[in-house]
Order: C-alpha cells, then structure tokens, then sequence
C-alpha cells in the first residue's frame, strides 16, 4: 500500500509541474527583456493596438531621423490592470499621434515597454503610475 500511495503521489507532482511549466515560462523579467536605466519618449501614430492578456500592446510608425518611418512595438499593463485605472481601448483610437515613455528593449530592436502614454498635446492616456 505504501508503495501505491509513494508511485500515486508521485505522479501528482510530476503531473503538477508539467502543467505549470507554461505558466512559468509564458511571463517574462522586465529587467532581462527591456532597459530600465534608460527611459525614452518614441512620438509616432499608432497603427494598432491589440487589449489581450497578459499585456496590451501598441503598434507605432515613427519617424526617424534620416526620415524613414520605423515600426514600433510597446508593451504596457494588462488589458485588466488598465479597466482598473479606468481606461479602456476606445481611449486610445488608431491614427491618434502619441508619446510613449518607456524603457527600450535590450536586444536593439524597436520594442519598448511603455511607462506612460500621452497624447501629442501632453493629455495623459495611459499612466503605469495610475495603479498599473
């Protein structure tokens, strides 16, 4: 009997952690992924905007300083982190001209995760600071 129960507990916790692998390998570190010493602000028009879990993400066209547009992608809170603060999706339309503040990512690509969001004249949007 002892011998069932040792083999039945067993596979519980094998079980156990086979299913929290996805879990634990779907979040990412801030800190590994993006910058945090280094805060930029990225001006550009939003192209699109997906509100899924576990974070929103926008799509930005900026404009660089040899004039090609570069595409970029910014991370922020989750969709539920951000209905919390009072925000929802219909506040932030495509085509709207932003200011993103945010931390660039550390592998040089144009990914950033965003600190806060303003409109082009300085109206607040989306602040991580508003509980997010």
């Amino acid at each position: 009997m002892k011998n069932i129960t040792t083999k039945l507990l067993s596979s519980i916790a094998l079980a156990s952690a086979i299913f929290a692998l996805p879990t634990v390998y779907a979040h990412h570190s801030l800190v590994g992924e993006f910058d945090t010493t280094v805060t930029k602000e990225i001006r550009g028009t939003l192209t699109k905007l997906e509100w899924f879990n576990p974070h929103i993400w926008f799509y930005l066209d900026v404009a660089a300083a040899s004039g090609a547009i570069e595409k970029w992608q910014c991370e922020m809170g989750s969709p539920n982190q951000l209905i919390r603060a009072g925000w929802k999706k219909e506040d932030l339309p495509v085509g709207t001209v932003i200011r993103a503040n945010a931390n660039p990512a550390r592998d040089g690509s144009l990914t950033c995760s965003t600190r806060s969001i303003t409109l082009d004249d300085g109206t607040p949007v989306f602040s991580r600071g508003a509980g997010i």
